[in-house]
């Protein structure tokens, strides 16, 4: 059987990039195996945060992009929504019955509360935090919350 150079050109250059397309190798491994990418270890420490629960998403109820504190599953909650790194959420770190000033005040965690790095998205969390026994049901309660006031539906 007669081949031609550029049949013979092709095979090669179609046997590398098939080899290329097999994977990488250890430059340190003597068999020359192929080696998985390293796993992605999440470095970052917890925030403590004084919710029962937090987690991705916002109730259908808050719309923008500003803080948000509504009504929880009972009266003895409220959901708190912040927005902010999907990887390093903000988080309340504080919740506290002002009853002088009939307010409940929620600090949340700040830029600084994580140590490793966190993506630059922007992200809605809810964390569902308890109220203080002090404290009155949620409906009506006046709440002081990242710098502004708001009043629980």
């Amino acid at each position: 059987m007669r081949t031609t150079h550029g049949t013979a050109l092709t095979t090669v250059v179609l046997a590398v990039l098939l080899a290329g397309c097999a994977g990488s190798t250890d430059p340190g491994a003597d068999d020359g195996t192929p080696t998985a990418p390293e796993a992605v270890t999440d470095d970052t420490p917890e925030v403590p945060s004084v919710a029962e629960t937090s987690f991705p998403g916002a109730p259908d109820d808050v719309t923008g992009e500003d803080t948000a504190v509504v009504a929880g599953d009972d009266d003895r909650h409220v959901q708190v929504v912040t927005f902010g790194s999907s990887t390093c959420p903000v988080l309340p770190t504080d919740v506290a019955w002002d009853d002088d000033g009939q307010v409940l005040r929620i600090e949340l965690s700040g830029p600084d509360a994580y140590s490793g790095p966190c993506t630059m998205d922007l992200a809605p969390t809810t964390s569902v935090v308890a109220l203080p026994d002090d404290s009155p049901d949620a409906a009506g309660l006046t709440v002081e919350v990242d710098g502004r006031s708001v009043v629980v539906d």
